[in-house]
């Protein structure tokens, strides 16, 4: 896993974060429905903030599976109750990997086959494995 380019991706894209999660959760809602009932307006602000502050852990520590992990498994704690698995894991990283690559490109014009393989990674190796083990706590 190329954790340099997860790092400088999400780097190069810093000023849009809070963007990122907007068009993130719009484009989960308008593909997965059922999701947006887990959610209300009010608490959706702070798992938009949540979620970009546990995307910028994982992009600056890919390489430390020890750092991260403790977070990931408290994360995916907090999501065991919803009922949700491995698939909605997936839908999740496919829809975010989407969006970080629009926002790449739109900046930069940075994002390349390499970018996309090492956030699949990131998120397929990392991201999803320690939520899915938090979810069985």
């Amino acid at each position: 896993m190329n954790t340099q380019l997860i790092a400088q991706s999400w780097n190069d894209i810093a000023d849009d974060h809070p963007a990122i999660a907007e068009t993130f959760y719009s484009r989960l809602f308008e593909r997965y429905p059922e999701y947006a009932s887990l959610f209300n307006e009010e608490n959706l602000p702070q798992q938009m903030d949540r979620m970009v502050r546990t995307l910028a852990m994982v992009s600056s520590n890919a390489d430390s599976a020890a750092a991260i992990r403790p977070h990931l498994t408290r994360v995916g704690e907090a999501h065991a109750d919803f009922g949700l698995g491995a698939d909605d894991l997936n839908n999740f990283s496919q829809t975010m990997i989407e969006v970080i690559a629009e926002y790449c490109d739109n900046a930069n014009g940075a994002w390349s086959e390499a970018c996309e393989q090492a956030w699949k990674e990131a998120f397929s190796q990392i991201v999803e494995p320690m939520m899915l083990d938090g979810m069985k706590h």
